[in-house]
């Protein structure tokens, strides 16, 4: 319970009221303070005192006789109220901050691509709010279970070398998996740390594992409490899943070293040319090894002039000369094409033939001077060469080198180079087999063409899963923070209707009072005067009015937040469309309002008779939302040639199917870009501002999850307009769920 001021009360104009009961019992009552300051009515030698109590704590005194252990009970029970009032509303503000403080930081990362940037704004924010001097953010690196700094703020007094799990305060922290304030670190036993200051810390975890943590530290001078780890833990919540998300993402990057190779491979394939298939992969090697050049080479054998199958077959052909067919270099360095003797280029003839992987890290380091001149000549510093031979025995090899200074090839240039050869073997000896067997190369191509569009699937459904974790997260936190806001300000609702009550029994009072005493005493009539009587009269019922409307705002926004998040509602359910449109609205309520030279929006619903439908309502309630926050988004852009409107259209429109219009009035959208609307990827907003996945991901969510449409109508000058029809009983739908999950779990 919170502290109150025992003087304000007793002189404030409810508890005024007491004087006149003093007065109407016609007893000797005075009143004063725990200090002996008198605030009311005057001593009486041999008076019995009674105690003025709140929460065992003696706030003052009743001096009379037994007329005032009344009076004492009354005051200590307005004191209670006076006092529970406070601590309820101090919560409740405290709880708009930290939703409204959370809202906005979701905002700033939700569309963030890069972890280190979503670790900065988070760790920004929380040494803002928290009034930390300095922060670091941490990743948990599951090889060495070591930390990785990705964010600091402030100095570098939290930032070490190095940190590990289970050694130090924060490292035994995280390894307990609880959040935790050390207000002072010398005297901490876990660790040694010269420099006194408060610290905080949490782990950051995603679902059951922790992925790092997050440490505050400030002066010894102010020490973190409760709220602060209680706030800083919904802070780790919250950024813990979206850095989770990047961090599937930055797996995906890492794995377009398989897209290198299916892309090369599309490449080749789609040709049968041979001279095109070398030119492609040769070009392709030299971009992603990031080499001086890169060349394609036939070694020439005897079997080759003259065609005979003897040598062919033989383990070792003799090699005549090798031939350099194409190749990607840099401007300063002379060109390769053509034909070398072998007797030129030394040990290299013998090494293609015999199909050794050549993995020269400085060329200067051979002991063959003919290879080593070779090399030297046509500037070659390092050389790393796979070879290949085709299903009819030519012998052919992939060379990369750099020119300017030695360089140690790692295995993974070696693997991908080696996986690169691999295909680009099986592409030349589809080129070699065409005249013969035309139908196997079109089938070879098919399948590419398969391998194209699973790939592409995959990357889209991949991208997907990591956007609708991200929501995840979101809506986790939302109806977390949502639920915890409930609880008080139900109760604070629950109570006004009897605060009213109480209120104007008080204030009935004290106009009988007035009417009954109709010549107050001047102590009366100056106090009647200094507080304002009539007009508390007539303020404070209005008061209580907006109180009561202020909670009933902030639990419809509640209720819209719980219905937005549908944690609960992850499955099939038969639900409410508008309940959905509506509880979207609410919460983009905020930038539908007018501020400086923005008139606003205005949100015109029609809404027709609709039957409710079965569907995933959190999907499409994210449907609902990337549509009217991209016709916001379109709305906000200057200038302001009539007042921006979004019309929101609902009907049924045969016996089984429902359709839904969402319209604005903005500057229209070209053919040209309508048509890519829903490609995954594709945005024409600002880098940064856009991943080019909403329209994507919700086109699936309509056409692949709810057996619908999805279609966009727009005239220039007039606005756009998207038109969803999605069916009302769906009983396929548990089919499409059931099969999603095992393709899932496979």
């Amino acid at each position: 319970m919170v502290s109150i001021n025992f003087k304000k009360l007793v002189l404030r104009q409810e508890c005024s009221l007491i004087k006149g009961v003093i007065d109407a019992t016609s007893s000797d009552i005075s009143i004063e303070t725990v200090d002996g300051l008198l605030l009311m009515g005057s001593l009486i030698a041999g008076s019995r005192r009674y105690p003025i109590m709140l929460d065992e704590q003696i706030l003052g005194w009743v001096n009379g006789d037994e007329n005032a252990e009344v009076i004492a009970t009354l005051i200590s029970r307005l004191a209670y109220r006076e006092a529970e009032k406070r601590s309820l509303s101090t919560e409740l503000l405290g709880k708009y901050k930290e939703i409204s403080l959370l809202f906005n930081l979701s905002e700033k990362i939700i569309d963030c691509p890069d972890i280190q940037e979503v670790a900065s704004l988070v760790l920004e924010e929380a040494c803002q709010v928290l009034k930390s001097s300095h922060g670091v953010l941490l990743l948990l690196q599951d090889i060495n279970h070591s930390f990785e700094t990705i964010a600091s703020f402030g100095d570098d007094s939290l930032c070490q070398e190095s940190y590990f799990l289970g050694d130090g305060i924060i490292g035994n922290i995280v390894k307990t998996g609880r959040g935790e304030i050390v207000n002072d670190v010398c005297i901490d036993g876990r660790g040694q740390s010269e420099q006194p200051m408060a610290l905080m810390c949490v782990p950051l975890k995603s679902k059951a594992s922790t992925i790092g943590a997050i440490a505050l530290s400030r002066s010894i001078a102010t020490p973190y409490n409760a709220a602060d780890l209680k706030l800083l833990n919904t802070m780790a919540f919250q950024v813990a899943g979206v850095i989770n998300a990047l961090l599937h993402e930055r797996q995906l990057k890492e794995s377009r070293q398989n897209d290198l190779i299916f892309r090369l491979s599309s490449q080749i394939r789609e040709s049968l040319e041979l001279n095109i298939i070398l030119t492609a992969a040769v070009s392709e090697i030299y971009h992603t090894l990031n080499v001086d050049r890169c060349c394609f080479l036939w070694a020439k054998t005897e079997s080759t002039l003259e065609n005979t199958l003897d040598d062919v077959c033989s383990v070792f052909p003799s090699i005549d000369r090798l031939e350099i067919v194409t190749e990607a270099r840099r401007s300063n360095l002379s060109p390769l094409v053509g034909d070398y003797d072998v007797a030129m280029v030394g040990s290299l003839a013998q090494w293609f033939c015999q199909q050794t992987l050549v993995r020269l890290n400085n060329v200067d380091s051979l002991t063959d001077e003919a290879t080593q001149s070779f090399l030297k000549t046509y500037d070659f510093a390092a050389l790393l060469a796979i070879p290949i031979q085709t299903r009819s025995g030519r012998i052919g090899a992939i060379c990369c080198g750099t020119s300017q200074a030695a360089r140690t090839w790692n295995d993974s240039e070696v693997n991908l180079l080696q996986a690169v050869t691999t295909q680009l073997a099986i592409a030349l000896d589809q080129a070699e087999l065409y005249e013969q067997s035309r139908y196997a190369a079109l089938l070879a191509q098919e399948k590419a063409q398969q391998l194209a569009t699973t790939l592409k699937r995959l990357q889209h459904t991949q991208l997907q899963l990591i956007q609708s974790e991200k929501m995840s997260g979101i809506g986790q936190m939302i109806a977390g923070v949502a639920h915890e806001i409930n609880n008080p300000v139900t109760f604070i609702y629950g109570n006004l209707e009897f605060v009213r009550e109480y209120v104007q029994d008080l204030l009935n009072l004290v106009k009988l009072y007035q009417t009954e005493c109709v010549s107050p005493s001047e102590t009366l009539q100056e106090a009647i005067e200094t507080i304002e009587l009539p007009y508390l009269l007539e303020d404070l019922p209005e008061t209580l009015n907006s109180m009561a409307v202020g909670t009933e705002r902030i639990r419809d926004i509640v209720l819209s937040l719980k219905n937005f998040a549908r944690s609960d509602q992850a499955e099939i359910k038969v639900t409410d469309i508008h309940e959905g449109i509506d509880s979207t609205l609410l919460i983009l309520r905020h930038r539908l309002k007018s501020y400086d030279n923005f008139p606003g929006i205005e949100v015109v619903k029609n809404y027709g008779d609709l039957s409710p439908i079965k569907c995933y309502p959190s999907q499409l309630n994210q449907v609902f939302m990337n549509l009217l926050a991209n016709a916001i988004d379109v709305l906000e852009v200057p200038p302001f040639s009539r007042k921006p409107k979004i019309t929101i259209n609902t009907q049924q429109i045969d016996a089984d199917r429902i359709q839904i219009r969402i319209s604005d009035n903005g500057p229209g959208i070209v053919a040209k870009i309508r048509n890519k609307l829903f490609d995954p990827f594709f945005t024409t907003k600002d880098v940064g501002k856009g991943t080019g996945l909403g329209l994507s991901i919700s086109y699936q969510i309509i056409t692949e999850r709810h057996n619908g449409s999805l279609t966009c109508l727009s005239q220039i000058g007039q606005g756009s307009t998207f038109v969803i029809e999605i069916p009302i009983h769906q009983d396929n739908l548990e089919i499409y769920q059931s099969r999603n999950q095992s393709e899932i779990a496979n």
